[in-house]
């Protein structure tokens, strides 16, 4: 087997990653790879969730070659699939690219023999009704078929699509956010409708679509772009949006929220302590003027007395006068 891929058996390496590679070689030609399955329960009750959810799963050229992770992708969603009645789709574009990889003399010698073997592989999970292959229709790049075809269809149909590919990925979350914002659509009304002046109610189109890719040991992690950095980055298979903010952002702009809170927070303060400032002053001259009005109440108090008292004065003196001339004229 090792020798039909163009492995020297007189040249065998004996080191841990050699050894990982050949038993990877035997596994893909013998389509035997159960020991690649994990045993993380939890991660395999996420994937199970992830393909019910999704109408269709498509898989890109990079990650069916990357190290042995389709393997172990494989050997986690195979019984998962047989159970959800799905596929994986692999595009017949994908496969003109592994027999193009197989004789790029550019390519590294592992990446050659993986586009070799893997051919065979998915020939064989198709047969087992894991794997179907799907006409892309036309010639070109496969990854702008990839973008018309999810344009097509993910209107209707939530849509997987595992690549490698960054650059494919993020064109993918900004056509589902694209297609999010026109995914509401109105059937018109039939001419009996019309007549009896029926009205329609709304019907929304819903629909998922997401970009994955493979980690070591074949596990999933999706990609998200950010909408404030706008830059995109990978995280676990959350149920969300794929506009999300990333860590940096989230930390950047609640330490903003927090400063304008805290900043708000002085400020209600020191308003506060100008009210309380105002409002001391406001006491301390409303206390200056009532005593002020109590001052000049006792000064026209006596000013008054003074008055009557010269008053009073006057008419005694006037009174004594009259007596002293009635008493001189006698």
């Amino acid at each position: 087997m090792l020798q039909g891929v163009g492995i020297n058996p007189s040249s065998l390496q004996r080191d841990d990653e050699s050894q990982a590679f050949y038993r990877e070689v035997v596994a893909s030609r013998l389509n035997i790879f159960t020991s690649y399955g994990s045993g993380d329960e939890e991660y395999l009750q996420t994937l199970d969730e992830q393909i019910r959810v999704f109408d269709e799963i498509y898989v890109d050229t990079a990650p069916i070659i990357q190290k042995d992770w389709f393997l172990h992708f494989v050997a986690d969603s195979k019984d998962i699939l047989k159970r959800r009645k799905k596929r994986l789709i692999i595009l017949e574009k994908t496969m003109e690219e592994l027999y193009g990889l197989k004789s790029n003399p550019e390519k590294d010698q592992d990446v050659r023999i993986r586009a070799i073997i893997r051919p065979d592989l998915i020939r064989s999970l198709a047969k087992q009704r894991i794997v179907r292959l799907g006409d892309t229709g036309s010639g070109g790049i496969a990854d702008d078929h990839l973008v018309e075809l999810f344009r097509r269809i993910g209107a209707n149909l939530n849509l997987m699509l595992i690549t490698q590919d960054r650059g494919l990925s993020e064109r993918i979350v900004h056509l589902a956010t694209e297609l999010g914002e026109e995914c509401e659509e109105v059937k018109p009304l039939t001419f009996l409708e019309k007549l009896i002046g029926k009205k329609k109610e709304r019907e929304v189109i819903t629909h998922r679509m997401i970009a994955c890719k493979l980690i070591e040991g074949g596990k999933l992690k999706r990609l998200y772009i950010c909408p404030e950095c706008s830059q995109s980055y990978y995280d676990d298979l959350y149920a969300t949006e794929g506009i999300v903010l990333c860590g940096r952002c989230y930390i950047r702009l609640r330490e903003e929220e927090e400063r304008k809170e805290l900043a708000n927070r002085k400020r209600r303060e020191a308003q506060l302590k100008a009210e309380e400032e105002r409002q001391k002053k406001l006491e301390a001259e409303e206390e200056r003027l009532e005593r002020e009005r109590n001052r000049l109440t006792i000064e026209k108090l006596i000013l008054r007395r003074k008055q009557l008292a010269i008053f009073y004065s006057s008419i005694g003196v006037t009174i004594l006068l009259l007596i002293i001339a009635l008493l001189v004229s006698r």
